[in-house]
């Protein structure tokens, strides 16, 4: 909506005429445009209020929050936090995270001693089965060697 169409008559034109000729034929005037900012003003007060209704809910659970900080401090129900990039741990949860981590990584060590070990008995059975396959060869060629001396007949 046009700003000229907001003084002159409060709403936009109809289709086909202009705002300032549809303020003529309906009446409207300077007065009516007043009373309309008037009510709006009104309207926003009322808005205005229910805000200030809603700050002072805020304002009273974060006093409420605050006595509820006040009694866990004196009871030494509350640990100081410490910020560790985006996340804030009390010395408590840091220790649970470190041994988790811990308990984590023993796994993960042990199960690489694992796989090495696995990985050990298998290079020793390869191994075991070359050393037979080359004597089993060294065999068959002392035999072929043998074999293919020429006889003497003596």
């Amino acid at each position: 909506m046009s700003d000229y169409a907001r003084i002159t008559n409060n709403r936009p034109a109809a289709a086909g005429q202009t705002a300032g000729r549809s303020g003529a034929k309906t009446g409207a005037g300077f007065g009516d445009v007043l009373k309309s900012q008037a009510d709006q003003s009104a309207a926003e007060e009322t808005g205005a209020g229910a805000e200030k209704v809603t700050d002072e809910d805020y304002r009273t659970q974060i006093k409420e929050h605050m006595e509820e900080m006040i009694d866990r401090i004196r009871h030494g129900t509350i640990q100081p936090k410490i910020a560790i990039g985006a996340q804030e741990y009390t010395q408590e949860e840091w220790k649970k995270l470190l041994e988790k981590f811990d308990d984590a990584e023993e796994e993960l060590q042990e199960q690489i001693a694992e796989e090495i070990e696995k990985l050990k008995e298998q290079a020793e059975e390869e191994q075991i089965a070359r050393e037979a396959a080359a004597e089993e060869e060294m065999r068959s060629g002392e035999k072929k060697a043998v074999d293919s001396l020429p006889q003497y007949v003596l």
